[in-house]
């Protein structure tokens, strides 16, 4: 007599489904490391050039704020903090974190809403943001 079993009806169909969720999620994480080795790879490499356009600009965002118009400073202050911080996330857990849903629920629930006060603030601060 064979012993071995075969998976059958939905003991087949609940395996292939874990294969195929597991797989999804694999390729997901793979993705994201070669992105984020291109991205590091990139950056160590133009690094310089990288912080020149950001600080033009920050400046030229800086100089139509004070002429009235401070909706681009709002908008490069809140780009530079918000992927600061998922950068900062990148490089301490790893590009996996990107993958996982608690990084999507968290940024929506927490990292959205503090960067826009956090922005709004420096605005009130500075008496640059008119109502």
């Amino acid at each position: 007599m064979n012993s071995t079993s075969t998976a059958t009806g939905t003991e087949f169909t609940k395996k292939t489904l874990d294969a195929f969720f597991n797989a999804i999620d694999e390729g997901t994480k793979q993705a994201y490391r070669m992105l984020w080795n291109a991205l590091l790879s990139f950056l160590s490499a133009h690094w310089l050039s990288i912080i020149v356009v950001l600080a033009v600009i920050l400046i030229i965002a800086a100089v139509r704020a004070v002429l009235g118009r401070w909706g681009m400073l709002g908008s490069v202050l809140y780009n530079y903090l918000y992927f600061g911080i998922l950068f900062v996330i990148g490089l301490i857990w790893g590009s996996d974190v990107f993958a996982s849903n608690w990084l999507t629920i968290t940024g929506t629930v927490i990292l959205y809403p503090a960067c826009y006060l956090t922005v709004r603030v420096i605005l009130d601060k500075t008496g640059l943001r008119r109502y």
